[in-house]
């Protein structure tokens, strides 16, 4: 039986206490899973959560891969601006933000996350077909995308992972994949929850109720569409 290593980033700065990553309680809800294509073959998940930390976010996950020998790997992160699942095919080499230490250090980020590294890479997994898959089930998904940059960015070229955390992992993961044969690695975005949309809303004062609502999705449906990404992949 094949292996999946599902691995959510967890509980970050900007949600509230008591709540968590999507991210991660997708992983939770998967874990010890099993999977089977269309084709009859079977695939075995194992969850992983991750801290929000680029100190801390990638040594996790490698050490997982060299423990389980997964077939592949996807990545889980948060994006309160997507409207859909969206499977992100390119990390680029660049990590800008704030990155929290656990002894309350605060350390500026804005750098190259490989010095001399290739300006961007591509995951390993089926990601049109991740998509398609996830349609096909009645679940919203739209492919990430590679573009140009606008003057004055660090990078000739941008991706939807955007700077942050995601992209890293994006980025590290595809990496990797090029130093052990047959690994397959990607990333996915998932929106918010409407229950955080809605409080998002009201935490404003007073709540600006005739503006556009941040987009969202019922965590029951990403969890099927994760599942449904993955079925995708090992098809």
């Amino acid at each position: 039986m094949k292996k999946i290593l599902l691995a959510g980033y967890g509980w970050f700065a900007s949600i509230p206490e008591g709540q968590t990553n999507n991210a991660e309680l997708i992983a939770r809800a998967l874990d010890g899973e099993i999977l089977r294509s269309e084709s009859g073959e079977e695939a075995q998940i194992i969850s992983l959560i991750v801290p929000v930390i680029w100190k801390e976010a990638f040594a996790p996950v490698e050490s997982a891969i060299r423990m389980h020998k997964p077939d592949l790997v996807l990545a889980l992160g948060t994006d309160a601006r997507a409207c859909a699942m969206r499977p992100e095919p390119y990390g680029v080499n660049w990590m800008r933000g704030k990155d929290a230490a656990r002894d309350g250090s605060i350390t500026d980020m804005d750098e190259a996350i490989v010095p001399g590294g290739d300006m961007f890479l591509r995951g390993t997994l089926p990601f049109e077909a991740m998509t398609l898959a996830m349609l096909r089930a009645g679940i919203p998904a739209q492919l990430g995308a590679l573009s140009d940059a606008e003057d004055g960015a660090p990078l000739e070229k941008k991706s939807t992972t955007g700077f942050y955390l995601c992209n890293y992992m994006a980025y590290r993961l595809a990496l990797l994949a090029k130093t052990i044969p047959g690994l397959r690695t990607g990333f996915m975005h998932v929106p918010t929850q409407p229950e955080y949309a809605c409080a998002q809303r009201l935490s404003q004062d007073p709540p600006a109720l005739d503006a556009p609502m941040h987009a969202s999705m019922p965590l029951d449906m990403m969890i099927r569409g994760t599942r449904e990404a993955l079925r995708a992949c090992i098809g």
